[in-house]
């Protein structure tokens, strides 16, 4: 069914969404640049780290299209594909952090920080709001707010692995 005020407000939210990870990007950065400068080691492991992504989203996909062939999935189909877009992110981000190619030489850790656990909780509560609504699973799928709800779990994954390469780290050195 094609709903144009949905596609509407889907394709604004992106482009909102892209202007305000502009803004970050320019704020967690020191000299105020959009781009974070890495050192060679951190491009190379970014590398090994985008083609472990690369794959974990083909074979999800691929796995996707063969379970869509024989029954229906309990979300709706662009919420399952976010799925695999947030899991790809989480493989490529967890990588680079246990790797300690995450953070750039030009970021601001404690900015960063602040930025990735206020996304965190603000797309937590847009979830617990549509649950709470009863807008977040109708009919039996998961519907357009169990994005946010992806999203802040993401954020909070990618924080749990940065505390425990802290902690791995601090282990290390004593």
């Amino acid at each position: 069914m094609f709903n144009s005020a949905r596609i509407i407000g889907v394709v604004t939210g992106i482009i909102v969404g892209l202007i305000v990870a502009l803004l970050v990007f320019r704020y967690v950065h020191r000299n105020k640049t959009l781009y974070t400068e890495y050192d060679e080691m951190q491009r190379q492991i970014r590398g090994e780290g985008y083609k472990y992504a690369f794959y974990t989203v083909l074979i999800l996909e691929a796995v996707l299209c063969v379970l869509t062939m024989g029954m229906e999935l309990p979300a709706e189909q662009h919420v399952i594909h976010f799925f695999v877009i947030f899991v790809g992110v989480t493989v490529q981000a967890s990588y680079c952090i246990w790797k300690g190619a995450y953070i750039g030489q030009n970021t601001n850790l404690p900015r960063y920080i602040i930025i990735m656990a206020v996304a965190s909780v603000i797309n937590l509560a847009g979830a617990f709001m549509a649950w709470r609504s009863g807008e977040l699973f109708v009919d039996g799928k998961f519907q357009s707010p169990a994005i946010n709800l992806l999203c802040g779990l993401m954020f909070a994954v990618l924080g749990i692995v940065g505390l425990a390469k802290k902690a791995s780290d601090r282990e290390e050195e004593a």
